[in-house]
């Protein structure tokens, strides 16, 4: 099926999709998937330590197949030194932040499947900031990443058009070849 890989980091700017985009590729393609958000944040929003982030993110990467969803750019390296394809969300600055809106009215004061319980939704004007600042800051270093790693399948999503088209082709080769 479209040798998108076996091992994938998804990675953009928040509110770009990139969680749902995940959890659809995961059911398409039957690879796991790990959310870093979960496995980051702990009850109450409280960070998990450096080095146990760092020794938990090498456990994760050593699977044989994964759909690994989040960015934490202090640890990119350790998820792009095995993975085999990078799946980047270039969105707008207003698309995510109206995505994120949108996330927030919906889920509000509840867990998120994607991340760990007693992390309720919430609005947040310094996430807000950060979504917004996020191409000019971190799409950089993203885009800078994906230039210094070309061995690596590339695919960029500019926009939720290109995602739909993307995620329609998966479905059509997947439902192809179930019907063999």
């Amino acid at each position: 099926m479209n040798n998108i890989g076996k091992r994938i980091m998804v990675i953009g700017s928040p509110g770009s999709g990139k969680s749902t985009f995940s959890r659809k590729l995961s059911y398409i393609t039957g690879i796991p998937l790990i959310h870093l958000d979960k496995e980051f944040w702990n009850s109450g929003w409280v960070e998990t330590p450096r080095d146990e982030w760092v020794k938990k993110q090498k456990f994760l990467v050593e699977g044989d197949e994964w759909i690994i969803d989040g960015n934490y750019g202090g640890t990119i390296d350790i998820r792009l030194g095995k993975a085999d394809t990078v799946i980047c969300f270039e969105l707008s600055r207003v698309a995510c932040l109206l995505n994120y809106f949108k996330r927030v009215i919906t889920n509000l004061n509840r867990v998120r499947p994607d991340m760990s319980e007693g992390c309720n939704e919430k609005f947040d004007f310094e996430f807000m900031k950060y979504i917004w600042n996020f191409p000019q800051k971190l799409g950089r270093r993203n885009n800078c990443i994906i230039e210094k790693n070309k061995d690596k399948q590339i695919i960029i999503f500019k926009n939720r058009r290109d995602v739909n088209r993307y995620t329609i082709k998966l479905l059509n080769e997947k439902n192809e070849t179930n019907l063999k």
